[in-house]
C-alpha cells in the first residue's frame, strides 16, 4: 500500500514538473516561435494533455475514453475560437489570439485578409468551432444530438418554404408594375414634349436671325487671325489680340471673392493598419547582433524605427578589449559596414541600406525592408493635425508619404522651390506627381494656385483637364510645350515689372501689402526626356530661366525624367533644381547623376524614394503615398462641378519669335551690304578673309560666302580656296 502511495506521489511530482517547465520556457524564456505557434492556445492545449499523461501513468482511467475524448474536442473548439480572433498589433501571439494552432484550427486552405474579411468565411469558421463542440457532445449523449437535428431540420424547412412564397410574390407584383408603366407610356402622349419643342423653334429661328447679323462684324476678325491659327490649335490655345483673354479689374475681383467649395478627404481612400509586429522586430535585432558578434565586432541594437516599407534598426557600436582597467578601443564604424553581405545573407534580404551615422545620432543605421508592407495612402497623410497645420502656415504644401520611422513627411513648393524627380518604369514617379498635384487642388483654390502641365506622354496628366487651376490646357505637343514655356518666361517678366512698380521683393510680402492676390504658378513637366529630344537647346535655356527668377515671382517648377543621364540632366538644369526625388534605378551611375550619391539603385520599387530637399545634406528615405485613378477622377469631378467666374488664363503668342526673326534680318542686312562693300575692292574673297575684316565666327562667314554666290557676286569654287568676284 505504501508502494503504490509512493509511485503515484512521484508520478504527480513529475507531471508537476514538467507542467511548470514547460511555462517557465514559455514565459520566461521568450522563446519566439512558440509564442506565436501557439499564442493564448496554450491554456487549451496544456489541459488537452492532462487526459493524455493521465492515462499513460494510470492504465484503468481508460474505461472513461468517451469522456476524455470530448475533453480533448473541447479543448480544441476552445483553441479554433481563440484563432478567429484577431490580436493586437505588435503583440506576442502573432497574427490571431490562439497564435498558429489556433488559425489551423478555425481557418486553415482559407485566404483571410486581416481588414477584408466575408461574411461567409467567419461562418465557415465558426461551423468549425461548432462541429468539434458537436462531435464532443455525441460521444457523450447521442441521443441529444439525433433529437436537435431532427427539430432543427423541421425548422429550416418551414422558413424556406415560407422565403420561397414570398419571393414569388414579389416578383409577380414587380412584373405587372413594369408592364403597367410601359403601356402608360406607349398610350399616353405628353404635352411637356409639344411645349419645348415649339420653344426650341422660336429661340433658333431668332438665333439665325442674330447670327445673320453678326456676319459681317466677325468676317474681319476670322481673316486676320487666320495665319496665328494656322501656327497654333485652336483647341489648345488662345491667339494674344483676342479680347477673350483680357481680364479687367471687376473680373480679377469678383474672381478673388468667389467661394470655393474644396473636396472633401472622404473621396480619399483610408489606410489601413498594419505593420511588422514587436516579435519580428526583435527577432531581426537578435540575428543582427548575432551575426556580427561572429566576426568579433560588438554591437547593440539601442534604436528601432518602423516604417510602412522598412524598418531601421540603430548599431551602438562596442568596445574592443574593454576591462575595469582599461577603456579600450571603439569598434570602427567601417568594420560594421564592410560586413553587410553577411547580414544581408542572415537577415536573408538582398537590399539593404547603411545609414552611418544616422543625422543628428551617434548609431549606425541598417534600413531591413518589411516582409509585408503597408500601403500608405494619401489620406494617412492628409487628415492628421500635423497636415492641416502645415497647410495653413505654408503656401503650397505637398505631402509626400511616410518616413522610415513612420512619421508623415511633408514639403513646402515655395521653400524648394525647384524639384527634380526621377526613376525608372514603373517605380511610382508618375504617382508622385499625381500626388503632388492632388495634395495642391485639395488645399488651395485656384486663386491662389494655378497649374501648368506639359505631358508629352499624353496619359499621365490629360486626366485633370478641366479643373479651374489650370493656367493652360494640359499641353502634349514638344512644339507646343516650347511656346508655352517662352510665354510663361514673359509672363514671369511682367509679373517682375508688377512687383516692382508696388515696391516689393517677392510675391509673399505683395500678398501681404496688396488687395489683389498674385496667384502661384506651378510648372508640372511629367517627361523631360522627350522634350530634351526635340528641342534640347531651347527647352534647357527656357527651364533654367524660369528656375533662376521664378522664386520671387512665385514661379515654381517639377520636373521628372525616367533617364536620368547627362544627355538629359544636364550641369545647368541640375544647378538650378536643387531638391531631388529619386525612385528605383538600375545603376550607380543613375543615382549618382541624380543625387550626387549612390543608394537609389538599392531602392524597392513601387513608391519607394530617396528625398533630399534643399536645406538637408544627406537624402532621406521615404515611401510615397498611393493615390489610384478612381481618386484622381472622383476629385477632378468635384471640381469641375463648381461654377467659377470669368479667370485669367495664360497668353500664348508668338511675338518673340517675330522680333527674333526680325532683328536677325537686320543683322543679315548689315553683314550682307558690308560684305558687298568689300568685294568692290577685291578680286577674289575667302571665307577666312570674311571673317578677319568683319570679325564673325566661321558658321555665319561661311553663310554669307553661300548668300553671296546666290546673288551673283562671286563665284564658284573649290572648298577652302577663295573665290573670284564676278
Amino acid at each position: 500500500m505504501a508502494n503504490s502511495k509512493n509511485t503515484f506521489l512521484t508520478k504527480l511530482i513529475i507531471l508537476v514538473a514538467i507542467s511548470f517547465a514547460i511555462t517557465y520556457l514559455y514565459i520566461f524564456r521568450n522563446i519566439e516561435e512558440m509564442k506565436e505557434f501557439f499564442g493564448w492556445s496554450f491554456i487549451p492545449s496544456i489541459l488537452a494533455t492532462f487526459p493524455i499523461i493521465i492515462n499513460i501513468l494510470f492504465r484503468k482511467f481508460l474505461r472513461f475514453w468517451k469522456y476524455q475524448i470530448s475533453f480533448i474536442l473541447i479543448c480544441m473548439s476552445l483553441s479554433g475560437i481563440l484563432g478567429i480572433f484577431y490580436a493586437p498589433i505588435g503583440s506576442f501571439s502573432g497574427e490571431s489570439i490562439g497564435g498558429e494552432l489556433g488559425i489551423f484550427i478555425s481557418r486553415s486552405y482559407m485566404s483571410w485578409s486581416r481588414f477584408d474579411v466575408s461574411l461567409l468565411e467567419y461562418l465557415i469558421s465558426w461551423m468549425r468551432v461548432i462541429l468539434f463542440i458537436l462531435l464532443a457532445i455525441s460521444l457523450i449523449k447521442p441521443t441529444l444530438i439525433k433529437i436537435t437535428t431532427y427539430y432543427t431540420y423541421n425548422f429550416s424547412k418551414k422558413i424556406i418554404s415560407k422565403f420561397l412564397l414570398l419571393l414569388t410574390k414579389l416578383s409577380k407584383y414587380t412584373i405587372i408594375n413594369i408592364v403597367n408603366s410601359i403601356t402608360k407610356k406607349n398610350n399616353i402622349p405628353d404635352d411637356s414634349e409639344n411645349e419645348i419643342e415649339i420653344n426650341k423653334e422660336h429661340e433658333t429661328s431668332e438665333k439665325e436671325i442674330n447670327n445673320k447679323e453678326d456676319l459681317s462684324k466677325k468676317e474681319s476678325i476670322i481673316n486676320s487671325t487666320k495665319s496665328k491659327n494656322q501656327e497654333i490649335p485652336q483647341n489648345n490655345f488662345t491667339s494674344n489680340n483676342s479680347e477673350e483673354n483680357f481680364t479687367k479689374p471687376e473680373e480679377i475681383l469678383s474672381s478673388n471673392n468667389h467661394q470655393w467649395s474644396i473636396p472633401s478627404l472622404d473621396n480619399l481612400k483610408r489606410p489601413l493598419p498594419g505593420g511588422i509586429s514587436e516579435s519580428e522586430v526583435h527577432l531581426t535585432s537578435k540575428k543582427i547582433e548575432s551575426s556580427l558578434k561572429q566576426f568579433g565586432i560588438e554591437v547593440t541594437v539601442d534604436q528601432v524605427k518602423k516604417g510602412p516599407t522598412v524598418t531601421m534598426y540603430g548599431l551602438s557600436p562596442g568596445w574592443k578589449g574593454k576591462t575595469d582597467n582599461k577603456i579600450g578601443q571603439r569598434v570602427r564604424v567601417d568594420t560594421i559596414l564592410n560586413r553587410e553581405k553577411d547580414i544581408a545573407l542572415s537577415l536573408a534580404s538582398p537590399n539593404l541600406r547603411f545609414e552611418a551615422p544616422v543625422p543628428g545620432e551617434s548609431v549606425v543605421g541598417i534600413e531591413v525592408p518589411n516582409k509585408s508592407p503597408n500601403e500608405v495612402t494619401l489620406r494617412s497623410i492628409m487628415d492628421t493635425d500635423q497636415w492641416k497645420e502645415f497647410a495653413n502656415d505654408n503656401p503650397l504644401p505637398v505631402p509626400l508619404g511616410l518616413g522610415s520611422g513612420g512619421e508623415s513627411v511633408m514639403t513646402d513648393l515655395s521653400k524648394m522651390p525647384h524639384t527634380l524627380v526621377a526613376g525608372s518604369t514603373g517605380s511610382g514617379k508618375s504617382v508622385c506627381m499625381n500626388s503632388i498635384i492632388t495634395g495642391l487642388i485639395m488645399t488651395k483654390t485656384p486663386d491662389e494656385l494655378r497649374i501648368v502641365m506639359i505631358d508629352p506622354k499624353r496619359v499621365e496628366l490629360t486626366p485633370y483637364e478641366g479643373i479651374p487651376h489650370l493656367y493652360t490646357p494640359v499641353v502634349v505637343e514638344a512644339d507646343q510645350a516650347v511656346i508655352v514655356l517662352k510665354s510663361l518666361v514673359k509672363e514671369m517678366m511682367e509679373r517682375f515689372k508688377i512687383l516692382e512698380n508696388f515696391g516689393v521683393k517677392n510675391i509673399l510680402t505683395f500678398n501681404k501689402k496688396s488687395d489683389y492676390k498674385m496667384p502661384y504658378l506651378v510648372i508640372l513637366v511629367d517627361e523631360l526626356a522627350d522634350l530634351m529630344l526635340s528641342a534640347s537647346g531651347e527647352v534647357e535655356r527656357l527651364l533654367v530661366r524660369l528656375a533662376q527668377l521664378g522664386r520671387a515671382t512665385g514661379v515654381h517648377l517639377v520636373v521628372a525624367t525616367q533617364r536620368p543621364s547627362v544627355d538629359v540632366v544636364t550641369g545647368l538644369i541640375k544647378a538650378n533644381f536643387p531638391s531631388r526625388i529619386s525612385f528605383a534605378v538600375m545603376s550607380q551611375i543613375d543615382s549618382r547623376t541624380i543625387l550626387d550619391s549612390v543608394g537609389a539603385d538599392r531602392l524597392l520599387g513601387k513608391g519607394d524614394m530617396l528625398f533630399k530637399p534643399i536645406d538637408k545634406p544627406k537624402p532621406s528615405r521615404v515611401q510615397g503615398a498611393f493615390v489610384s485613378d478612381i481618386e484622381v477622377d472622383s476629385i477632378v469631378n468635384l471640381w469641375k462641378k463648381n461654377t467659377y467666374p470669368n479667370m485669367k488664363f495664360l497668353e500664348i503668342s508668338n511675338d518673340e519669335e517675330t522680333e527674333i526673326n526680325k532683328i536677325e534680318m537686320s543683322d543679315n542686312d548689315s553683314l550682307f551690304n558690308n560684305a558687298l562693300e568689300l568685294s568692290k575692292s577685291q578680286k577674289t574673297l575667302s571665307v577666312s578673309f570674311l571673317q578677319r575684316r568683319l570679325r564673325i565666327g566661321y558658321p555665319r562667314a561661311a553663310r554669307l560666302m553661300d548668300e553671296l554666290e546666290e546673288a551673283g557676286v562671286v563665284g564658284t569654287g573649290e572648298p577652302g580656296k577663295a573665290r573670284p568676284v564676278i
